[in-house]
């Protein structure tokens, strides 16, 4: 399964305007997979289909790295 395609089957799965908050951790992804879950989510902005709120991010050794994304599927 795509990165893409698993955050559309997880988004598939919220009621509509709820306030969620995914990491890592919480989908049992490695740094670089929440990345590209994280980006599909900005793509569905786009669209309207989610409102992101708040991206948390933090740096260790000049990377940065996404810690959580806040949002809410809209449609």
């Amino acid at each position: 399964m795509t990165h893409d395609s698993l955050t559309d089957e997880l988004l598939s799965q919220l009621p509509i305007n709820r306030d969620t908050r995914w990491t890592a951790g919480s989908l049992g992804l490695d740094d670089a997979a929440f990345d590209a879950v994280a980006q599909r989510l900005l793509e569905l902005e786009t669209v309207g289909a989610v409102d992101v709120m708040n991206l948390s991010r933090d740096a260790s050794n000049g990377l940065r790295r996404l810690n959580a994304i806040r949002f809410m599927r809209v449609a």
